[in-house]
């Protein structure tokens, strides 16, 4: 009897062991949340949100690939937004213009990383036809400066500082204005409207490509060179040894094909560290453009 209960025994063991609770597999890690990155609509000069969305894909592309983490874009109503979240740490990353920087810089926590070289000088100016009278921007009379569709932030504020300290009655701006840049500098030349205020790179290259238009107009008020836009991160969000990934890989990447398609749209020649030149720059931006009053 012993020996047929340990045969039987011996045989059912295997079976129990088989049939028995599974071992518990690892847990494994959980992906770690896409960082969070801020570009205010003013980076795409006032174009539609969806054509925002789409303009933004290029930089999160590039981001990702360069650094190897994993990135998520957050369009932003303006300068004061992105700040706003940065400090609720809502969002990780952040791309200011150089004035709007100098508005935020002194918030804490924000590390500025990379900052973009432009093609060209960053600067707004005033044109009328060649056969304008006025001598100056604050000469004008009436509303009669127009701001053409996707103008650039830069070109915004300086028009806004010239009113600012204006006559009461002089340099007004034009309704609304739905024409295209190219329309507006034509009717411009062609004296159908006295004034627009435009970037000074794009005028350039209108004058380039329309000689002989481009010559009927002059400039009447030019700013000074505002500083280049400037990639910052909220302290903490990223490692120091992923910081140097991200600035090391965008640096690099401007040549790559994703590069190139943002520098194209951007107008970039590329990313450089952030300087002492550049951050005496960003002071001299304040001085001359203070931070607009927060509502």
């Amino acid at each position: 009897m012993g020996r047929v209960f340990v045969l039987v025994f011996g045989a059912l063991l295997p079976v129990a062991v088989a049939t028995g609770p599974a071992p518990r597999a690892a847990a494994q890690p959980a992906a770690p949340a896409p960082l969070k990155i801020g570009l205010p609509e003013s980076m795409f000069s006032g174009l539609p949100p969806a054509i925002v969305q789409i303009g933004a894909r290029p930089f999160q592309t590039m981001f990702e690939k360069q650094s190897g983490l994993k990135g998520e874009t957050v369009v932003t109503k303006d300068y004061a937004e992105t700040a706003k979240l940065l400090g609720n740490k809502k969002i990780d990353i952040a791309v200011f213009h150089g004035f709007e920087y100098a508005w935020v810089k002194q918030q804490k926590d924000l590390v500025p990383l990379l900052v973009t070289v432009p093609r060209a000088k960053l600067q707004a100016a005033i044109v009328v036809h060649v056969e304008n009278k006025a001598k100056a921007p604050n000469e004008l009379k009436g509303n009669v400066v127009s701001v053409p569709v996707a103008t650039k932030a830069h070109c915004h504020i300086y028009l806004e500082r010239l009113q600012a300290t204006a006559p009461a009655g002089f340099l007004g701006t034009a309704k609304p204005d739905t024409a295209a840049l190219e329309d507006v500098l034509d009717e411009v030349a062609a004296g159908k409207r006295e004034a627009a205020v435009i970037d000074s790179a794009t005028l350039a290259a209108y004058q380039a490509n329309k000689p002989a238009v481009g010559a009927q107009l002059k400039v009447l008020g030019e700013s000074e060179p505002f500083p280049s836009a400037v990639i910052v991160y909220r302290e903490g969000a990223l490692t120091a040894k992923e910081a140097a990934t991200v600035s090391t890989g965008l640096i690099k990447a401007i040549a790559a094909p994703q590069g190139r398609q943002l520098a194209d749209l951007w107008k970039l020649s590329g990313f450089a560290a952030p300087d002492e030149k550049y951050h005496d720059h960003v002071a001299k931006s304040l001085k001359a453009y203070p931070a607009p009053e927060r509502r």
